[in-house]
């Protein structure tokens, strides 16, 4: 089955990664929307959201904004699609307090 990587820890760096028993199929990175990002993998590779086996963010530690980003996507689609139960969800990771202004 395959699997979407998603890392967003670094805020405007962000890459998408879909792989296939643990081999890379398909990359997109920079500054990139990230469920956009996902939908062009999906389409590009002939693959439907019920052909992933499961999507997994990077949990940190990183940017705060960029971390709850990849977060947000994955735990959202893991649990609307019945990928994970709400308890098996990402947490995120900050590594540190935060910085807020």
């Amino acid at each position: 089955m395959y699997k979407i990587y998603i890392d967003t820890t670094e805020r405007f760096n962000k890459s998408v990664i879909l792989k296939k028993d643990d081999v890379e199929v398909d990359k997109l990175q920079g500054d990139i929307d990230v469920a956009d990002s996902i939908q062009k993998i999906l389409v590009k590779n002939n693959l439907q959201i019920k052909d992933i086996e499961e999507f997994i963010p990077n949990p940190g530690p990183g940017s705060f904004t960029g971390i709850k980003i990849g977060i947000t996507v994955a735990n959202v689609l893991n649990w609307v699609f019945g990928k994970k139960k709400m308890e098996d969800l990402t947490k995120p990771q900050y590594g540190k307090m935060p910085n807020i202004q």
